[in-house]
């Protein structure tokens, strides 16, 4: 369902406390069927890139069809390696004009924790797995420098239509660079955010970082209605049901902006886990109609 932002912050003060939202869906091994039968409409390709002491595994889906005068729209998903092992077939074909675009890690399975929380958590939040912080400015930089270079050369991409997709940690970072950067990019996707790892920062800024003037970004925020967790609840098990209440309570703040178009979705019965490919549908129609 679509929550009006009158709705979304009923939801948020109806919603007891509760504990953080687990960071990642489940790991495991990232099998790629999309490269083994690419659709018709696009090119496949994959390598890696050293970007001073980090290292990255790039993935694209660029069209065949020759793009518009302006260039191909494009869609920039973090943790390319789980995006790209679980992106299907079919919803790549039917955004023939569409460029997908995977920042990723050079790991066999689809999730490189220490890795991503460390380009996408900033330096005073404390990671519960003792994993370091603090690289998100740096990661920031390179993906609006080098990262993006090395993705574009030669290559006939939009500068106006980019759109920047992130789930839990990288739905955190996704919102904090739409605040703090917010030339970065068109489009933005947040799918499950982990908030509670900047709460009070992140309604900081979205009270008081305007985008600039005569701006608009587009903003889909998409999440679970089972994402509620108690402290030292078993991994993946909510204890009640109910979309979380911090994302939602930012949604208001965020919603009452005239310089963002924010679209709220809350995706029922899904679990944090879940959204990550949950949202691919929504996800690829806002970056193909930027």
């Amino acid at each position: 369902m679509i929550l009006t932002r009158r709705a979304a912050l009923l939801s948020a003060l109806a919603c007891l406390p509760c504990g953080p939202l687990w960071a990642r869906p489940d790991d495991g091994p990232a099998p790629y069927p999309l490269f083994d039968t690419p659709p018709e409409s696009h090119v496949l390709d994959r390598w890696e890139v050293q970007m001073g002491a980090r290292r990255y595994r790039l993935f694209r889906a660029l069209p065949k069809a020759a793009p518009p005068a302006g260039g191909w729209p494009s869609l920039w998903m973090l943790d390319g390696n789980a995006a790209f092992s679980a992106l299907p077939r079919d919803l790549l074909a039917a955004h023939p004009g569409l460029a997908i675009v995977g920042i990723g890690y050079p790991i066999e399975s689809r999730f490189d924790g220490a890795a991503r929380a460390y380009d996408f958590l900033p330096a005073d939040f404390t990671d519960r797995a003792g994993r370091a912080t603090g690289g998100d400015r740096s990661f920031r930089r390179l993906l609006r420098g080098p990262l993006r270079r090395a993705v574009e050369e030669d290559l006939p991409f939009d500068p106006d239509r980019r759109s920047l997709w992130g789930h839990s940690y990288g739905g955190l970072f996704t919102l904090s660079t739409l605040l703090e950067t917010p030339e970065a990019f068109a489009g933005w996707v947040a799918v499950s955010p982990s908030v509670y790892a900047m709460t009070d920062d992140l309604q900081g800024l979205a009270r008081r970082s305007p985008l600039g003037e005569g701006a608009c970004a587009r903003l889909l925020i998409e999440l679970g209605d089972h994402e509620q967790h108690e402290e030292g609840a078993p991994h993946g098990r909510p204890v009640r049901e109910g979309p979380a209440p911090l994302t939602l309570a930012l949604a208001e703040t965020l919603g009452h902006r005239p310089d963002i178009a924010l679209k709220l979705k809350v995706l029922p019965g899904l679990t944090h886990g879940q959204t990550f490919a949950g949202s691919f549908p929504d996800s690829l129609a806002l970056a193909a109609t930027l």
